[in-house]
């Protein structure tokens, strides 16, 4: 089944089916004096002692990040990724997640049969920009810890 790109869903449009894409990057986690933890999120050289994160972008215009999860290890991130990215809830299915979700590699195909393009991080930012990020500020209660 192919999926046609720019879909409505509850008064948003989204790139494809997809609700949210995932991110795998390197981070920074700084415990602010004001009861915050931000997130410094690299897209392209990270400091020797980043950690590695998982962003969740919605997938819609100029992708509003959804959340953050942080890991020491990369292998542990890529794991979450393969567990998680099959879940993402679908426009098709009424903004809910598959019952039976694809495997990882099922996903992968099915992802590229119809076209579908991870979060690009590139559109949003200025061709002459150097060194591009983001920070995320999460209360204490959102930020989960470093997995």
């Amino acid at each position: 089944m192919k999926i046609e790109k720019r879909l409505k869903f509850q008064d948003q449009e989204y790139f494809d089916d997809r609700l949210f894409v995932l991110y795998l990057c390197k981070g920074i986690v700084n415990f602010t004096s004001d009861g915050f933890v931000d997130t410094t999120i690299y897209h392209e050289q990270s400091p020797p002692e980043s950690i590695w994160c998982v962003v969740t972008y919605r997938n819609s215009n100029r992708y509003p990040l959804f959340s953050v999860t942080h890991f020491r290890k990369r292998e542990d991130a890529v794991s979450y990724i393969k567990t998680i990215e099959p879940t993402t809830p679908l426009v098709c299915l009424n903004g809910k997640s598959p019952e039976t979700p694809f495997s990882y590699e099922e996903y992968l195909l099915w992802k590229n049969e119809n076209n579908m393009l991870d979060y690009n991080w590139e559109s949003l930012y200025s061709e002459d920009g150097k060194n591009a990020q983001e920070v995320v500020t999460q209360t204490k209660d959102q930020f989960k810890g470093i997995r």
